[in-house]
């Protein structure tokens, strides 16, 4: 609903008494509404970027975690597997103690 011209008259005398008497408020009326980081991530570059990074570091993080936890490591160690020629000599020498 629009305001009459006598409203409006009203509210632009309230506007300037206002300002003389505590200018320091009108001041942050004036910028009420207005972009408080100008330039900041305004830019689909710039948004594309910070989440590219902002996903390398989650990334990061989560790998660093499954690292560090202690499911990520193994607790027992690998058997060395018996070669061919080391079975060969173990068959060979429990034959000779069984005769």
């Amino acid at each position: 609903m629009a305001l009459s011209m006598e409203e409006q008259r009203i509210l632009d005398e309230m506007e300037r008494k206002l300002a003389a008497d505590d200018p320091r408020l009108a001041s942050r009326f004036n910028r009420f509404g207005q972009q408080r980081l100008p330039g900041g991530f305004t830019s689909a570059r710039a948004r594309t970027i910070s989440c590219v990074v902002a996903a390398a570091l989650i990334a990061a993080v989560t790998i660093m975690m499954f690292v560090l936890s202690p499911y990520g490591r193994h607790s027992t160690s690998p058997q060395p597997k018996a070669t061919a020629g080391a079975t060969a000599r173990s068959g060979t020498s429990t034959r000779a103690l069984d005769h």
